[in-house]
């Protein structure tokens, strides 16, 4: 791997998740403002034209987490030391960053893999659990000695932008704290009753028998309540870290504190970038 050299030399950090790429161009260890694109898709070829719009020129080298061009590396692992390795796209040079796996139950983390790192590069000797939501998957990683020891992942996402759409709601909706915290615990007592609740909490939004903020908070209370018990093992009596970008960071630390449970905020544009520096910078 060649490394820029001199205060003026500048490289392009850059991590996928899902559909969304999100670039900073850092320069004699600065960082410029954060670059987002929704790309049309997670194509390689669709990739590879959202890095070169926002690569400054062809000289600049590229590092990219979240892509899975390189293979994961398997649970136990320590995320702070994961390596880059140089790879082809679409006629580009990238230096990929490996995600996590996890044989049983199957699990893969891409996109939240750089900002995991740049956590626990910044606080080396975290142990307890991290919460990365995302826009599709949220993971629960189990931290000790430095080692992500094993994880689990949820679609809790997914199903919520699924759910959302007929309800003429958005991800920008505002969501009632009370009654996320009051659907979070039916969700929690009874998540068998999960199917039948968001059919009922969609027919009375579409009746008109809801304001929007209640039917947001409804929504996600019922899906973060099966999610919260199924997850329990992870956060019951540890230290939780919650990396999430808004509206989802208040939407969770309103439904783990209503469980009891006080979490350390992080900014997860700054830990992804700190990652991907991190591990640029090793060599």
């Amino acid at each position: 791997m060649t490394q820029p050299t001199g205060s003026g030399a500048s490289w392009l950090a850059a991590n996928m998740d899902g559909t969304t790429l999100t670039a900073w161009t850092v320069t004699g260890g600065t960082a410029g403002p954060a670059q987002v694109q929704r790309l049309q898709d997670a194509s390689p070829a669709a990739l590879a034209a959202g890095l070169r719009r926002v690569r400054s020129s062809d000289a600049q080298p590229l590092v990219l987490g979240g892509s899975g061009l390189v293979p994961p590396q398997n649970v136990p692992a320590e995320p702070a030391g994961m390596r880059l390795a140089a790879v082809e796209l679409e006629e580009l040079t990238v230096h990929a960053m490996p995600g996590l796996s996890q044989p049983a139950p199957c699990g893969l983390i891409q996109g939240a893999a750089a900002r995991l790192r740049g956590f626990l590069k910044l606080n080396p000797d975290w142990d307890g659990v991290v919460c990365l939501p995302g826009s599709t998957v949220t993971h629960w990683v189990q931290v000790s000695a430095r080692e992500a020891v094993s994880f689990q992942s949820a679609l809790t996402g997914q199903i919520a932008a699924a759910v959302m759409q007929p309800m003429a709601l958005n991800a920008d909706t505002s969501c009632g704290k009370a009654a996320l915290t009051a659907a979070a615990a039916d969700g929690i007592a009874k998540p068998e009753l999960l199917a039948a609740r968001l059919a009922a909490l969609q027919a009375e939004a579409r009746l008109g028998h809801l304001p929007a903020e209640d039917a947001c908070g409804r929504l996600w209370g019922l899906l973060l309540g099966p999610e919260l018990a199924a997850s329990r093992p992870y956060w019951l009596g540890q230290n939780a870290a919650l990396l999430a970008d808004a509206p989802l960071q208040a939407i969770y630390t309103t439904a783990l504190e209503a469980q009891g449970l006080p979490v350390t905020v992080a900014d997860p544009q700054r830990m992804t970038l700190e990652g991907l520096t991190k591990a640029w910078t090793a060599g």
